[in-house]
Parts: structure tokens; C-alpha cells; sequence
């Protein structure tokens, strides 16, 4: 296979994740539009429900974006493929945990009590940072080849 058709498949893998994470995140809104009817808006379970369906919102279209860009980053590039796998597994971890802390946690984890509350945190939430490395990453590859071209 070519560079141009691995960035190429690499980008409608992207792609589809991002809609996965984006579909996620519009299921969640039905929790938060039945906590919205239901709840008070300083319930926990309000804001449990706010909070996955809005994560949930913006990591799918974060990795819609990067998915935009894809054909432009340079895929043979160190650690793009790392990056890659970073930023989908985060962004998975993104909206999986909220929707695990709304369905049966419903308050916000700072400092994790039970062992359900640990498993998000540390299962979760924490791997839920490592797309930040991810678009270092590829803001550092972005820039670079544009130097390398010119």
C-alpha cells in the first residue's frame, strides 16, 4: 500500500471512531434530557448527565477534526501512529467513564470512595488526558513538515 492510501484508511478509521464517540455522546443526551425533566439543575444527577453528553460531544467531533487534517499530517512521521491510537483510546475514555459515573455514580469523582468510583477515575478519566500528548503531537508534525516543505 501506498502512503497516500494508509493515510487514506487511517482517515476513514478516524472518521468512524469520531462518529462512534459523537453517537455516544447524543445517546447520553437522553439521560441528560430525562435529568432535565426530572432532576433539579444542582442535582448530581443532573450534572452527570450534562457532563457525558457534553464530553461526549466534543471528543467526537475533536476526532472529527483531527480526521479532517488527517491527509495533511505526514503518517510515516515518529509517533504519529502512537498519537493516533492515543487520541481515539482517550477520547473513548472520554465519554465512557461520564456515562458510567451518570448511570450509577451520579456525583462528581475527585476523590474516588468505592471501588466503582476508583475503577472511573483511574480506568477512566485519568487515560482520558492522554489525547493532549496526542495533539502536541501532531501540532509539532503539522508545523514541522510545513518547514520541511518550504
Amino acid at each position: 500500500m501506498s502512503d497516500a492510501s494508509i493515510a487514506v484508511s487511517q482517515q476513514r478509521r478516524l472518521a468512524l471512531h469520531g462518529v462512534i464517540i459523537l453517537f455516544l455522546g447524543l445517546l447520553s443526551g437522553i439521560g441528560f434530557s430525562i435529568a432535565a425533566a426530572t432532576q433539579d439543575m444542582s442535582s448530581p444527577t443532573y450534572g452527570a448527565w450534562r457532563f457525558a453528553h457534553m464530553e461526549g460531544l466534543a471528543n467526537g467531533l475533536v476526532v472529527l477534526a483531527v480526521a479532517g487534517v488527517w491527509l495533511r499530517i505526514d503518517v510515516e512521521a515518529r509517533f504519529i501512529n502512537a498519537a493516533r491510537i492515543i487520541l481515539v483510546l482517550g477520547c473513548y475514555a472520554n465519554i465512557i467513564g461520564p456515562i458510567i459515573n451518570a448511570l450509577f455514580i451520579a456525583k462528581r469523582l475527585i476523590v474516588p470512595e468505592t471501588p466503582l468510583e476508583a475503577f472511573v477515575v483511574y480506568g477512566f478519566y485519568i487515560p482520558g488526558t492522554l489525547p493532549i500528548f496526542s495533539f502536541a503531537i501532531f501540532i509539532f508534525n503539522l508545523f514541522g513538515h510545513q518547514k520541511n516543505k518550504t
